[in-house]
């Protein structure tokens, strides 16, 4: 179980003590029976976080964890894309068109048009469950 600062997007910014959840995952074949819990324990008792934001990928996951967490469903995003280069699944930022024009191509032309040239394809998601937990310590009566 990892974690980081929370991501920002849009610009907004990020408050002291707010965590992102940013990946949980067990050995192949191996599940320990309430691993999550405990891990996820102790970085509340050792990092007293006020709150911790988190995503499930829909293509993966139906977000039960997180709800045996204890985290509130927000609400589901829409579907994204990736690409894939060279077999290797890649994230679309890399891509942008500003470091495309960058590169050499056509500024008149989408980055969408730009990867189809390329015969690089936009691969879609099933989108992502957003899930956030607000630590009770900081809550206000």
């Amino acid at each position: 179980m990892t974690f980081g600062k929370k991501r920002l997007f849009m610009k907004s910014t990020s408050e002291e003590g707010e965590y992102e959840l940013l990946r949980f995952c067990n050995k192949l074949n191996t599940s320990v029976i309430g691993g999550a819990s405990r891990l996820f324990s102790y970085f509340i008792k050792n990092y007293n976080p006020k709150e911790v934001v988190s995503y499930a990928d829909r293509s993966f996951s139906n977000g039960n964890l997180y709800k045996q967490l204890g985290f509130s469903f927000i609400h589901k995003t829409e579907p994204n894309y990736y690409y894939v280069v060279d077999g290797i699944r890649k994230h679309r930022f890399g891509f942008r068109k500003d470091i495309l024009v960058k590169e050499g191509f056509d500024v008149t032309k989408t980055e969408h048009e730009i990867m189809l040239e390329r015969e690089i394809f936009r691969i879609y998601n099933a989108g992502n469950l957003k899930f956030i937990y607000h630590n009770e310590i900081h809550s206000t009566p």
